[in-house]
């Protein structure tokens, strides 16, 4: 009696200590499925994470040609430049409106009231989009001409600064192009990457001149 009662409490033992590892492989199942469903989840996001951050790295203007359409040397109200550029790296068509541009322009004015003609700085800008963009077959000011740039296709625009009653040393003025002139010109795509060209404005400038030279 005593012997089947021993056997007994072995196969008790035996069966609670199977019952244990099936727990066990059960549990151990659930975590590792959880586990790879959280890491798939994460892949995934940091893949979409990426091709939207490479879309968006990729949409930067490559410039030309950059130079002085037209000079006013009169009233200085009448002044453009003139671009030529492309988005070689973009993966997606990008709308003509989401490039803009931002002139920054170092105005030098001499103090009247300086006993040595002390020279005041004022730090002015323009801005504007790329709009007005066409190919090469348009005129380069045609806002309807186009809706959005092509990876690699060729565009050119004309880019107006306009000014007729700039103050000095006001700081709500716009940029304006004026001789002796060192500026900067950025430009940036909507959630995108900048580019910045810094230029120069000789004496006696003209219409033609290479800004990149």
């Amino acid at each position: 009696m005593e012997e089947e009662l021993q056997r007994d409490t072995a196969a008790e033992l035996a069966l609670s200590a199977m019952v244990s590892m099936i727990m066990i492989l059960l549990f151990s199942a659930i975590v590792a499925g959880m586990a790879l469903m959280m890491i798939e989840q994460a892949f995934m996001q940091s893949k979409s994470q990426s091709l939207e951050q490479s879309e968006t790295l990729n949409s930067v203007p490559l410039v030309l040609v950059f130079e002085v359409e037209s000079f006013d040397d009169a009233g200085n109200t009448n002044d453009q430049l003139y671009m030529m550029f492309k988005f070689p790296y973009a993966g997606n068509d990008i709308p003509d409106v989401n490039v803009k541009w931002a002139m920054m322009c170092d105005i030098m004015d001499i103090d009247p009231g300086s006993v040595n003609n002390k020279v005041d700085h004022t730090l002015v800008y323009a801005s504007g989009d790329f709009d007005a963009a066409t190919d090469l077959s348009g005129n380069a000011q045609d806002d309807a001409a186009i809706d959005s740039f092509v990876a690699g296709n060729y565009y050119h625009i004309i880019i107006d600064v306009d000014d007729p009653t700039r103050v000095p040393n006001d700081p709500a003025v716009e940029c304006d192009l004026v001789e002796d002139m060192s500026a900067t010109l950025v430009l940036a795509v909507e959630n995108g990457r900048t580019t910045e060209l810094d230029f120069y404005i000789p004496t006696d400038v003209r219409a033609g001149y290479d800004l990149m030279s």
